[in-house]
Formats: structure tokens, C-alpha cells, sequence
């Protein structure tokens, strides 16, 4: 677990002496587009999104054309005169403000879509959509992010004369390190220095460089020499972001980030690739190997470290690439005042002085945004159940301040679609399933959605 998600409150055991899904989008309605939280540029996304995926899967599976023609109409009718789609409400991650014009980038994300499903260009709404495109390139100033997808969608469109202006203002810009290269957002602070963590970049920018992958991929011609040696780079990167899971850090980058590099391995797939043996050593008698040939190569191969902390090496031989990737998971309380979120838990009552409290109480929470930001993005609570309690979901519906609330084995998730400085307050109450003896403390954190580095509250409880 990251250092700084530990940033927590802790329910006491001495409340009880004695004893959903993500963020899902409502159902479909018959105006044609989905709905997610309360902006209308997110129902665009989200539409957008789903309309490419489900005209993709028509070859492999039924999919309702009606479903995808109401979509389609439906972005259409969301058009503007200047091609452009209207953009109400706010970037669903707010942390690449500065610059990032919402109605481009939204209209770059859709004509995106678009064209991945494929439509033609000469499709009115797409032509149209280019149209607002092309503008905003030539009166530049664009957001990094912004440029990032405008060059994937000039590269999807074939327009060739668009995309490598982009693609050279981009190169300028580039994070050049170790042989790897990224993109990363104006005045980006220094990460934590932590031993044995190496913290993994935030969403917006794995998504930003891997819209840049795939623009460097995307060509009606194959890629160049050039551009493939950029584009192992910018891979190597990525990879790097990569959670021991196969994620990153949420569902938004996720999705581009492996389809950047699922097409970077089809760029540069070889039939005849050579095998290769992954030894792995200790300084005492530990020794693993892996083989890895062409065909074993998607197969994710792993082992146990024995000792911790301890030596180790890694030696490959042979011909091809491979990926190692070594995960160290420990928890660490971020240093005071360094949070940019303050929560504060509390048991209601605080004092247990009965049997029945020891059955059924409940828990309030307050939470507040302290960040440089003028508000948070999309934030989660995540509430972790004391031993032998479940929540009461009753208690869990009604809140305005919670959109969303996910019950999930022993969490409790609350979804808030932003927190400010003022502080927002909330309870719900917990009873106890079955006994459990000497309970423990349970933890309560909450983080940024799309942000996960962004999180953290102070010790409290009794």
C-alpha cells in the first residue's frame, strides 16, 4: 500500500467491547446516452465510451444497433455549429486544470471515440468535430493533455500534417530520464523520498503520455524507425506505472494505458521472437527461474521473495524483452501536516456504556480538502468495518453529500463527487453480525479518485 493512502482514522475496538460497486452509471434511458454523477460532461464521456465499445463488439457479440444509433444521435444533437461539443460542468479530474480547455478536450475525447469505432471521416458529425479540432490547433496554447489527444485524433484521422506539429511540440516538453519518457503537468512538486518506494505517477499523467504512445503509433503508413524508438520509451514508462495488480491508478488511465501498450506490442510483435531465462538470486541460497518464450509471453509468471528485507539480483539471457516488475507492499503514517484532506471519525455515542451500544452504533465522520486546488476531485471514503459489524444500509441511503456508496466484504466505500475547505459531515450506523473477541481498531482514510497519491486525515479515535 502507498505510504501516504495509510493517512488514517482508526474506529476503536472500544466501541464493541464484547463483539457496492464503483461508481455505476444509472440505466440507459431511451434519450440514447448514460448518466454519472451530475455532469453533463461526463454523460458525454461515459456515452462516448460506451458507444465505441459497443460498436467494436458487434463482431463478436449481439449488441442492440438501435442502442448504438440512439447514442450516436444523441452526441450528435450535443454538437455545436463550430463543431466543437458543449461542455457544462467540470473536467472529471480537476488536477489538470491550468490551461486545459474542457470544451477541446472533451470534443477531442469524443471525436476519439468516433473514430475508434470506426467511423469514416467523411461522417458528418466527425468532419464537423475535426473541424473544431483543426481550429483550436492552429490557435495553439493548448494544455499538454489537451495536445495529447488532438494528436492521437489527427492520427486517427489520417491528417498526418496535423499530428506532427503536435507530436514536435510535445517532444519539447518531454520528461527524459533514465531512458524513459513521459509527460507530467506544470509545476509538478517532488514526490516523498522513501526507502524502497518508488511512487507511481497520478492518473492525468499516465493517461496524457499514453494518449502520446498512441499517437506516435498511429499512422496510415507503419511507424517509423524514429517513432518506434520513441514510442519504447514512452512504453518503458508506462510500465513502470504499473500496479502489482495490472492497473494503474484508476479506471480512467487504465483503459488508456493498456490500449497504448497493447498496440505498441502489436507495432512491434515478431513471430520469430527468441526465448529468454530470467534467473533471480539471493546472496544466499534462494534461486528462481523464468522461461519465457513466444509461446508463453502473455503468461504472467511470479515468485514469493523469501526473506525480507534482503539481497537480490536479477540476470536475463538469451533474446527478446521481458518485463520484471518487484512489488514491496508496507504501511507508513505521512508526516503532520503534509495531508491535503483532514478527517475526523468518531463513534456516536463516543462513550459505550451499555450492552446495546456494543451491538448497534454509529459512525460520523468529517472530512474537509486542504489542497492547493480550489476543491478536490471525486473523493472516497473508505471505511473499514470493525471485526463482526456490517453496516445498516438504510443508513446509508439519503445523504446529498454521498453520490455513491459501495459495501464491499469488510468496507464500507463512500463516493463524494468533490470536498472543499469546509468541512462536510455525515454518519451511518454499524451492528454487530457475530462475536468477536479482542477486537482490533479498524482504519478510515479517504483519497482523491483520480488522484490517489492525494489523500490523508490525523490519528484520532479513543
Amino acid at each position: 500500500m502507498v505510504p501516504c493512502s495509510m493517512a488514517t482514522n482508526s474506529l476503536p475496538p472500544a466501541a464493541a467491547p464484547q463483539a457496492g460497486d464503483a461508481p455505476r452509471s444509472s440505466p440507459p434511458a431511451d434519450t440514447g446516452h448514460g448518466r454519472v454523477f451530475s455532469h453533463s460532461s461526463l454523460y458525454y464521456r461515459l456515452t462516448a465510451f460506451v458507444l465505441k465499445s459497443f460498436a467494436q463488439a458487434r463482431s463478436l457479440i449481439f449488441i442492440e444497433e438501435k442502442h448504438i444509433q440512439d447514442s450516436l444521435t444523441w452526441l450528435a444533437g450535443k454538437q455545436k455549429e463550430n463543431g466543437c461539443f458543449r461542455s457544462s460542468g467540470k473536467l472529471m479530474n480537476n488536477a489538470i486544470k491550468g490551461g486545459v480547455d474542457d470544451e477541446v478536450t472533451l470534443s477531442a475525447y469524443i471525436t476519439i471515440a468516433l473514430l475508434e469505432i470506426p467511423l469514416p471521416i467523411t461522417h458528418s458529425v466527425v468532419r464537423n468535430a475535426l473541424f473544431c479540432l483543426e481550429t483550436a490547433a492552429e490557435q495553439g496554447g493548448n494544455h499538454v493533455y489537451t495536445r495529447a489527444l488532438l494528436a492521437y485524433a489527427f492520427a486517427l484521422a489520417g491528417k498526418e500534417e496535423k499530428r506532427r506539429p503536435l507530436l514536435d511540440s510535445l517532444d519539447k516538453e518531454a520528461v527524459k530520464e533514465d531512458g524513459s519518457i513521459h509527460w507530467q503537468r506544470p509545476g509538478k512538486q517532488q514526490e516523498a523520498d522513501l526507502p524502497f518506494y518508488r511512487p507511481r505517477a497520478p492518473s492525468a499523467e499516465v493517461e496524457m503520455t499514453s494518449y502520446v504512445l498512441l499517437a506516435y503509433l498511429t499512422s496510415r503508413l507503419a511507424p517509423s524507425q524514429e517513432d518506434l524508438s520513441i514510442a519504447a520509451q514512452i512504453a518503458k514508462w508506462i510500465s513502470k506505472q504499473q500496479n502489482p495488480n495490472g492497473g494503474f491508478s484508476s479506471t480512467q488511465d487504465t483503459v488508456v494505458a493498456l490500449q497504448a501498450l497493447s498496440r505498441y506490442g502489436v507495432s512491434t510483435y515478431a513471430k520469430s521472437g527468441g526465448a529468454s531465462t530470467v534467473t533471480v538470486r539471493s546472496t544466499g541460497d534462494f534461486k528462481s527461474e523464468f522461461q519465457v518464450d513466444h509461446m508463453n509471453r502473455l503468461l504472467l509468471q511470479r515468485v514469493a521473495l523469501p526473506e525480507v528485507p534482503g539481497e537480490y539480483s536479477t540476470g536475463v539471457t538469451g533474446e527478446g524483452c521481458v518485463y520484471v516488475q518487484t512489488s514491496l507492499r508496507y504501511n507508513v503514517l505521512p508526516k503532520l501536516g503534509e495531508a491535503p484532506f483532514v478527517l475526523q471519525v468518531h463513534t456516536v455515542p463516543e462513550i459505550c456504556d451499555s450492552s446495546k451500544v456494543h451491538r448497534t452504533f454509529g459512525i460520523a465522520i468529517n472530512v474537509s480538502y486542504t489542497g492547493k486546488r480550489p476543491v478536490s476531485n471525486m473523493v472516497i471514503v473508505d471505511v473499514k468495518m470493525l471485526s463482526g459489524f456490517i453496516p445498516l444500509k438504510l443508513s446509508l441511503e439519503g445523504h446529498h453529500l454521498i453520490h455513491r456508496t459501495e459495501v464491499s466484504t469488510n468496507h464500507v466505500l463512500l463516493y463524494m463527487e468533490q470536498v472543499s475547505n469546509v468541512t462536510q459531515s455525515f454518519s451511518f450506523t454499524v451492528e454487530q453480525d457475530f462475536f468477536v473477541q479482542s477486537l482490533k481498531p479498524a482504519l478510515v482514510k479517504v483519497y482523491d479518485y483520480y488522484e490517489t497519491g492525494t489523500c490523508g486525515g490525523r490519528a484520532g479515535g479513543h
